[in-house]
């Protein structure tokens, strides 16, 4: 008898032993062996098991099969879902179970920055999101994709106003410039509506004229002013002669690293050459500034149709309507220039 009873205590003691350390697994025992947050990523034929695979592989799991055993228990499989999801250091098996059970999926700040090219802006994408550069390049060449909201392959970078998105990593990629078309038709109110208007301007001319503006100043208080003497040069019909454009064209041509306009470029055969045609080019040259584009929209009253880069090399120009006047100032410019030996 009290043979028995002795088996009988040490079989409880060893369930007590066992359910004590399924309980220190499960709610006590770090799960993952990280010092700091890994993502990881799941897709639409992932399942229990390649996501076990990959906790162990990426992440350290401890006892895969423990945690499978966990997973079924909690149904995971019925509600996994694919994203990018967050795991941290000292998750139990339960915790990380609950990750992806609850759907938990990790977001991107997708940063789109000004004077962007369509080339930098897909690859951004690409190193931040699931899709890869090239489903964000084919897309923004589609004519048909762009019609559908009023932009051409030409017109698409007025799409892309700057500001700091958050989307879900697995976003595709036209699920991206269906959110970004979203944002720009908040942006784009009744009121700046009617300020465009104003200026017999559509939003998407605004947003050719402020890429002009983007590339001839960087300084935001003198934005106003450059707006303005291309505005002036609009309504009176002068060539707008905006060496940016011209800068623009040959690089379209396969003439990359393109800074400065010398006298022989200004003849160069393209829409986008404003020495030789008149009005706005067919597209923005760039991801405009919501600076410029405000500055377009409310654009300094003046009579300036003439500006030059300061000699002093502040980054300002010297503004004019007097041609002689900004022969002189063209004549310093280039003394300062030659005075540097800048090419």
């Amino acid at each position: 008898m009290y043979f028995y009873m002795k088996r009988f205590f040490i079989a409880c003691l060893c369930l007590l032993v066992i359910a004590g350390l399924t309980v220190y697994y499960l709610y006590k025992s770090p799960a993952l062996d990280i010092s700091s947050e890994q993502y990881v990523k799941l897709g639409d034929k992932d399942n229990l098991e390649t996501l076990s695979s990959k906790l162990e592989s990426e992440c350290g799991l401890k006892y895969p099969f423990i945690f499978k055993a966990i997973a079924r228990k909690m149904n995971l499989e019925r509600w996994m879902k694919r994203g990018r999801f967050t795991v941290k250091p000292g998750m139990t098996m339960v915790d990380v179970v609950r990750v992806f059970r609850a759907g938990k999926m990790q977001t991107v700040n997708l940063v789109l920055r000004p004077n962007a090219t369509l080339e930098a802006f897909a690859e951004k994408c690409g190193e931040k999101l699931e899709p890869d550069a090239q489903d964000y390049m084919f897309l923004l060449n589609d004519s048909a994709f762009l019609d559908s909201m009023g932009f051409s392959r030409e017109t698409v970078y007025a799409l892309l106003l700057p500001d700091t998105y958050n989307v879900f990593w697995h976003t595709q990629a036209d699920e991206l410039l269906q959110r970004l078309f979203k944002e720009y038709q908040k942006y784009w109110n009744e009121d700046r509506t009617a300020k465009a208007e104003s200026r017999g301007l559509s939003p998407i001319q605004v947003s050719i004229l402020a890429s002009i503006v983007d590339k001839e100043t960087n300084k935001v208080d003198e934005m106003p002013l450059v707006a303005g003497l291309y505005l002036n040069r609009l309504k009176t019909g002068m060539l707008l002669q905006a060496d940016p454009t011209v800068i623009y064209a040959l690089n379209k041509t396969g003439i990359h690293d393109v800074h400065r306009v010398r006298f022989k470029d200004l003849g160069i055969n393209s829409p986008y050459n404003t020495y030789l045609h008149k009005g706005l080019p067919p597209g923005p040259l760039c991801v405009p500034s919501k600076q410029a584009i405000e500055a377009v929209l409310n654009a300094g009253e003046h009579n300036y149709i003439y500006m030059c880069a300061r000699e002093d090399f502040s980054g300002y120009h010297n503004f004019t309507s007097d041609y002689d006047e900004h022969c002189l100032n063209a004549k310093r410019f280039k003394a300062e220039l030659d005075r540097r030996e800048i090419k």
